[in-house]
Order: structure tokens, then sequence, then C-alpha cells
């Protein structure tokens, strides 16, 4: 009896099933995914990246921490960072806050950081008891309300707003004084700059919930420019978000009063800075202890505060145990107590006869 041939797929399984792999891990390697991968950023020198036209050479480091990123990540990266205990994955909702998409997230990071910096000159600028002239140039949209339909008809987070109709508004007062003569249903031209370019669109408005004024219907801050008398410049284009603010500050005033801060130490830190020098609270601080762990850091600046809960600095300690981190963990509330811990510092070994 004759034997039978085998079918034509068990003839080329083997060749099949490597296809099928090879088709599978394709797909895995080039299909992205709506999560964004956290895990731990660097811990860089300030003293580069800020120039005040004064000279300084520091024997230690003032050190600014990132959280690292990683948007429409792939299956390999996924996994990855699941199976990294100091990474984490959340979707892309979660990371971004709900903005209308990833560009008007990065574009209101973009405004954070440039406000971070003018809020840094005129922190550092007031803790020396000078003044500095701050320009209005503008509104940005930092959130919509529920209740509003702007985002539904183009308006994005991160749009700066400096018309209403053709009319200037380079202040929140005046985008309301623009606004007042108008009814709920009305609708209104929005002009200013996204992402550094023109943009116009037709809003409908709405009657606040609140106040029950007529208005668009985000919530908003002021954009601002400051002219300090001294040539500082800022070079933080790779970075997003006001989290640097305080270690900025702490260059400025080092710079400016040919000041060795760091004392020979290696201080890393995070914290917003407002005007007035108070230190807010960031996300990320666990990724960012651990960047500075890795590069060495002696301390590490956690803001202190109270009024919303204390959430990095319960974050921090809980790191540094965990994960048993060598930077020495210290509270600061404003930039007077930063100052006053660096300044209170011993000189580091190795570095105190070249200390003033």
């Amino acid at each position: 009896m004759a034997s039978r041939k085998p079918s034509f797929i068990r003839r080329y399984l083997p060749v099949i099933a490597a296809v099928l792999l090879l088709l599978a891990l394709g797909a895995a390697q080039f299909l992205s995914w709506p999560y964004v991968i956290y895990g731990p950023g660097s811990a860089e020198p300030v003293h580069p990246r800020v120039e005040t036209g004064r000279k300084l050479e520091e024997k230690g480091a003032f050190l600014f921490t990132t959280v690292s990123t990683y948007s429409k990540p792939n299956a390999f990266s996924l996994a990855y960072a699941w199976m990294n205990p100091r990474m984490d994955i959340h979707t892309q909702e979660e990371a971004t806050g709900g903005t209308t998409n990833l560009a008007a997230y990065r574009n209101l990071l973009a405004w954070m950081r440039d406000s971070s910096e003018a809020t840094a000159l005129l922190a550092a600028y007031g803790a020396m008891d000078r003044t500095v002239p701050v320009e209005q140039k503008g509104v940005i949209v930092v959130h919509f309300l529920p209740e509003s339909k702007a985002d539904e008809s183009g308006l994005q987070e991160g749009d700066i707003i400096t018309s209403v109709d053709g009319k200037t508004t380079l202040k929140a007062e005046d985008l309301v004084a623009a606004l007042t003569s108008h009814q709920p249903g009305d609708k209104v031209e929005l002009a200013g700059t996204r992402g550094g370019k023109p943009f116009k669109v037709t809003v409908p408005l709405i009657s606040m919930p609140q106040t029950k004024k007529t208005g668009v219907g985000f919530q908003n801050n002021s954009v601002i420019k400051v002219t300090p008398p001294d040539p500082v410049k800022f070079d933080f284009n790779d970075v997003g978000g006001p989290s640097a603010g305080l270690m900025m500050t702490l260059e400025i005033v080092a710079q400016l009063t040919s000041e060795d801060l760091t004392r020979g130490y290696r201080i890393a830190g995070t914290g917003t800075i407002d005007a007035d020098g108070n230190v807010g609270q960031i996300g990320g601080i666990q990724y960012k202890l651990m960047a500075a762990d890795k590069e060495k850091a002696d301390y590490f600046l956690v803001p202190y505060d109270k009024a919303n809960g204390l959430s990095n600095w319960k974050d921090a300690e809980k790191t540094v145990k965990d994960l048993k981190l060598s930077p020495k963990l210290v509270p600061v509330s404003t930039l007077k107590e930063a100052l006053e811990f660096v300044r209170k510092l011993q000189p580091k070994a190795g570095a105190a006869q070249d200390q003033p």
C-alpha cells in the first residue's frame, strides 16, 4: 500500500512557525502602545546651564534631577519596565493629566520650564534684596473645566492667549474684561501662540460654574517676562516642567554673590520655586533620588510642603529606606531655608583649603 504524502502544512510547519514568529517579533518591535514608562533620569550640574556674566569656580556642584519618560513604547520596552522594580508604567492619559494630546502636554511643560526660569530670577534677586522688572506677556491655558466647550473647538492646554476678537489681552484681568460684554453661547476669536507659532480659534462661551460670569472655561496662569540687570541665560531647552526651579535659584545666587555655596559637596535636589521663594512639591521624586544616588550626591534637597501633605518628603524617606540610597535628605520649605542649610555646611574634606 502506497504511503500518503505529508500535507503542505505538515511539510512546511517549521518554516511557517518561523515566519509567524518573525511576524510576531516584528509587531512587538514596531507597534507602539498608549502608555508612558517612568524611570530614573539624570542628576546633572546646574552650573554649565546657567550663565550670569560672573565667573565662579565651584568645588562641588548643585545637581538638578530629572525623570526619564518614554511614551508610546513597544512590547519589549513594556515587558522590561514591568519586570524592573525601579520603573513604572502609566497610561498616556494618566501621564499627561488628561490633556488634549501629547503636543499640548509638551507645550504646557515648556511653559512650566520657562515660568520656572522667570520665577527663579525673581526669587534669587529677592533673596539678594534686589528688584527686577516683570512684564505680562499673555494668559496660558492650564486646564479645562468640565463645563467648557473650548477644547472641542480647537483650543488646547499650553496655548498662550494674547487677544480676544483682535483686542490685546496680555493679563488675566484683560481677558476677563474682554468677555464681560458677552453672554453664554456667544462665540469669540482667541489668538496667540501655540508652541511658539501663531494660532487662532473661535470658541463658545459658558457661564462659569462658581462666579456665574461669562468665560471660556479654563484654569489659567500668567505668562511673564523677567528682565534682570545681569546677563543671565538659561540652557534647559531639553528639560520640561518646573521642578528645577529651586536648584536654578541656588546657582543664580551663588554666581551673582561670587560665593561657592556648594562647599565642595554634590548637592542634588528638586522643587518648584515661586517669586517669593516658596518651594513647591513635584512629581516623580523617587526616580530623581535614584538618579542622584547614581551620581553620588551627598545631599538631596526635598520640598517640605506642609500645606499640601508632605507627600514629597514621605515618598523620599520611603525611597531612601527601601532602596538603601546614600544621599542625606534635607527638608526645605523656602529658598531661605535652603540657603541657610548650605551656608552652615562645613567645607568638605579636600576642598576646605580652596574655600573663600
